[in-house]
């Protein structure tokens, strides 16, 4: 059967409807990426970054955390943004600090030769 506009809905069949829908909707990727952003308001950075709510306004009206201004006033976080700030934070552990010391002594000791 050809379709065209002056087709009745009546007339269809469900295959023709299935046929339809299959043309006019975008197929959903079966597999969210890890490079997928999420973006949203401050129950989104709450819920990353586990601070409570004052504290993240304490730290935007700081400057201190990544955020997005939007024209009208509002306020939203990037999930990748807020997830790097945190990691730049990173405290080394003592080991790490150790080797960090010994490879800058043997550096030294290399270019006083």
């Amino acid at each position: 059967m050809s379709i065209n506009e002056n087709t009745r809905l009546i007339d269809l069949k469900v295959s023709d409807l299935l046929a339809i829908l299959k043309e006019s909707t975008p197929p959903i990727p079966a597999q969210v990426s890890a490079d997928d952003d999420e973006i949203g308001g401050y129950e989104v950075a709450e819920r990353i970054t586990g601070y409570a709510r004052q504290t993240l306004y304490q730290l935007k009206s700081a400057g201190e955390i990544p955020y997005i201004a939007l024209p009208n006033g509002g306020v939203r976080f990037s999930k990748k943004a807020l997830l790097s700030w945190l990691l730049s934070h990173k405290k080394m552990t003592s080991g790490e600090i150790a080797d960090k010391a010994e490879s800058f002594v043997r550096k030294r000791h290399l270019r006083r030769r």
